[in-house]
């Protein structure tokens, strides 16, 4: 009788796995390292990964990241995403090696979401330009998270927020999206996905 049931519960389970959408299962990927400069993780069942944050620790203007096409040979699907039990691994470009210099502690020591008009010190907002390049393979657009400012403390004490934001290729063989001027848009629908920051 026990292994009836067990072999009952194997069967539901199979089945319920070739029903599902595996490749969008959070609980089937698992942080694989970095790669190209950005986070990886993997769902080896599903035989797919997707890319998380991008690290960036020197800059030159118009700097081209590209989304790999794959990782060891499993392709790249997604951009940000989530993994394990839910975590949330969005897609963003990290400046904090780059330009953050305030002392431990004090009010600039940290990275901002917008900073604030009332801030008792001068301050600017200069965008961080980046051509990201998007492959054939990309599918999804789970999780970005581009409202990131990272302060630097000028010579004269004023304060500069760098804000990454994209220029967006994409490859003319990807069946899910297509660019145009810098953005990127649904083949689907033309409708714009507006959760990457453009240039204004």
């Amino acid at each position: 009788m026990k292994k009836t049931v067990a072999f009952l519960l194997l069967v539901s389970f199979l089945l319920c796995l070739s029903a599902c959408d595996l490749d969008g299962v959070a609980y089937f990927y698992s942080y694989a390292g970095e790669y190209n400069g950005f986070g990886i993780e993997v769902n080896k069942l599903a035989n797919c990964c997707f890319v998380s944050g991008y690290t960036c620790t020197e800059y030159t203007e118009g700097m081209e990241i590209t989304i790999p096409d794959d990782y060891n040979g499993i392709p790249i699907k997604r951009v940000g995403g989530f993994s394990g039990i839910g975590a949330p691994s969005p897609f963003g470009i990290d400046l904090s090696q780059l330009y953050m210099n305030a002392p431990e502690g004090s009010e600039f020591d940290m990275i901002w979401r917008y900073p604030d008009d009332e801030l008792s010190v001068a301050y600017t907002i200069e965008n961080v330009v980046f051509q990201l390049n998007i492959g054939k393979n990309i599918e999804e657009i789970d999780f970005v998270f581009m409202d990131d400012y990272y302060p630097h403390i000028n010579e004269d004490g004023t304060v500069t927020f760098y804000h990454p934001v994209v220029y967006i290729t994409c490859s003319e063989e990807n069946t899910t999206f297509y660019s145009k001027d810098g953005k990127l848009y649904y083949k689907s629908t033309n409708a714009l996905v507006e959760d990457f920051a453009y240039p204004e």
